[in-house]
């Protein structure tokens, strides 16, 4: 519930508009609601907020649909590359203003109060104070945001897609609790049962999740070192508390003894049930009955927004558990869910950056770009590839986009190290215009400090001229994919905002409720699914043109896990 509104009108010039504070003299909320209502509606007059999705959110649920939002100061401190863009950390490093902390009114622990508690004469400068910092740290970010060629991404991509976002969060998707419940007490069983048979394995009962009880089992008692040595199996890696238990560890142990495959398998299921069947059931809106998530626009460095509370884009989505996950999110009755996803999105972007020939013609021919590769690597025509072939190239397609190496490559196929290397050396031998772009972007990176993606949005990596091999090679990897992957982020952005700027523009009832990595998901009438997909096919393919054709995969069902 909204306490109070504050806002400023220039630099030191701020007021706090009090309405749901416990002392009587209130304004009452009708009235400003009233009086604000016009202002915040006002497309001509524009609009700074700091983290304004959580602002336009809760205007939202009282009516007021906020138009002329054209800066975010927190999205603009992330956009020039600060490390703390919070408002105070902000105010205190830009301006030299050290701003009252929130506990400073509420207090903290068992004596905590609620800011409808603190009275209007201690709340009103705290939050006038938030709104006047707003708009001086507009005066100073703004002109950086321009100098580093942040403008367009600022201007036609983050601001325009706040409402957006704030429009989904709203929407939400329909959960089946029951079918969730169901699943996580299923889900004990088969736990319970793991446990079990892992006990036996260890011939006596420990604790799994210890690392420590479960490391002395695995490396002193059933892979001591010799027998690891026998098996050409990696040593043991040491920790603090004793040996390291990683999943990666775990992963390099696979059928050295059935413990290890149940360990990973409870692990998992474990994970399962505490992310997602016991968390999802209680964080279902009990007004809606849907689930609302919230997507954060500075989550990540390469311009990819992340959700939370619950985070929705984590759900596994290649395990038939994961499905039987999704399958609990839905449509409402006599609807359907619609998945947009772009094909292979990040492969199209490379062979835009890279202008390798071979990239490119694969792509204008549609051809299955993974047969093509291994077409290429091995040197055979198209019908003559295997499936095994055509997995060797699909991880090596997608490890380029990530700095794959030939360690990595091994470890996720049965190629040795020799063999991995040998593996991409060809690889880049036929594809000279990817060698040469992973090269030029290195050099770039090394020589400014930053990458970029094709609209401007920079990534700063400082480590990138590190003495130290392991911080310099890892910022050379994120060199490589930022651009790529940013670029990606940029092109699903766009086609939210224009989708919904259609939609809104023909009143259609459907809905855009999710956004998974490349992946969007409608939710919509039977009489709209000829429309909306329609306006799929021609919004999300012309979002950026780029030297490919950018393609969109379309999928219908009643629940989400029936859609991929």
């Amino acid at each position: 519930n909204v306490v109070g509104i504050s806002f400023a009108t220039s630099a030191g010039r701020a007021f706090y508009v009090p309405v749901g504070h416990q002392e009587s003299q209130q304004i009452p909320l009708d009235e400003v609601l009233g009086a604000i209502k016009p202002l915040f509606e006002d497309s001509s007059i524009t609009k700074t907020a700091h983290n304004a999705n959580f602002d336009t959110m809760v205007l939202k649920a009282y009516n007021i649909d906020v138009q002329g939002l054209d800066f975010d100061t927190m999205v603009a401190a992330h956009l020039v590359g600060r490390a703390g863009i919070g408002l105070k950390p902000l105010a205190f490093q830009l301006l030299n203003e050290e701003m009252t902390p929130i506990s400073e009114l509420i207090g903290t622990g068992r004596q905590q109060i609620t800011f409808d508690q603190v009275p209007v004469s201690q709340a009103f400068m705290y939050a006038a104070a938030d709104a006047d910092m707003t708009w001086r740290l507009r005066e100073v970010l703004e002109p950086q945001v321009s100098e580093l060629d942040g403008e367009y991404v600022m201007k036609e991509i983050e601001a325009p897609l706040i409402p957006v976002l704030v429009t989904m969060q709203r929407n939400g998707i329909l959960v089946d609790k029951r079918r969730l419940m169901d699943m996580s007490e299923t889900l004990t069983n088969q736990i319970h049962d793991l446990e079990e048979a892992i006990h036996q394995n260890a011939g006596q009962r420990f604790n799994i999740n210890s690392t420590q009880q479960l490391g002395a089992i695995l490396f002193e008692q059933l892979l001591p070192l010799q027998k690891l040595r026998r098996m050409g199996l990696p040593a043991p890696r040491r920790t603090k508390i004793g040996y390291s238990t990683d999943s990666s560890v775990l992963e390099d142990l696979r059928g050295a003894d059935p413990i290890v495959e149940r360990v990973l398998e409870y692990r998992q299921l474990s994970k399962l049930r505490s992310t997602y069947l016991e968390s999802l059931p209680t964080l279902v809106n009990q007004q809606t009955g849907r689930i609302h998530t919230n997507y954060n626009q500075v989550g990540s460095a390469t311009g990819r927004f992340s959700s939370s509370d619950p985070n929705l884009q984590n759900i596994p989505i290649r395990t038939e558990l994961g499905k039987e996950v999704r399958r609990a999110f839905l449509a409402e009755p006599g609807w359907n869910l619609m998945a947009a996803d772009y094909s292979q999105v990040e492969l199209r972007i490379l062979a835009h950056f890279s202008q390798d020939e071979g990239l490119l013609t694969a792509f204008h021919l549609d051809e299955d770009i993974h047969a093509a590769t291994a077409s290429q690597v091995y040197n055979v025509s198209l019908d003559q590839v295997t499936p095994d072939m055509r997995r060797l190239a699909k991880v090596m397609n997608f490890g380029i986009i990530y700095g794959l190496s030939p360690h990595g490559m091994s470890q996720q196929t049965d190629m040795d190290l020799h063999q991995s290397q040998e593996f991409i050396q060809s690889y880049l031998g036929k594809y000279p215009g990817i060698l040469e772009y992973v090269e030029q972007t290195k050099r770039y990176a090394r020589e400014n400090g930053y990458v970029q993606t094709l609209l401007g949005r920079r990534r700063y990596l400082p480590e990138i001229n590190q003495s130290n091999f392991h911080v310099r090679q890892s910022a050379e990897r994120m060199a490589i994919n930022m651009p790529i992957q940013g670029t990606a982020a940029d092109i699903v952005k766009i086609a939210m905002i224009r989708l919904n700027k259609r939609m809104q523009s023909e009143g259609v009832k459907s809905r855009m409720l999710l956004q998974v990595h490349d992946e969007l998901i409608f939710e919509v009438p039977p009489e709209e699914m000829s429309f909306v997909r329609n306006i799929i096919q021609e919004l999300m393919p012309s979002a950026i043109e780029l030297s490919v054709p950018l393609k969109v995969e379309i999928k219908v069902g009643p629940t989400w896990g029936d859609l991929g």
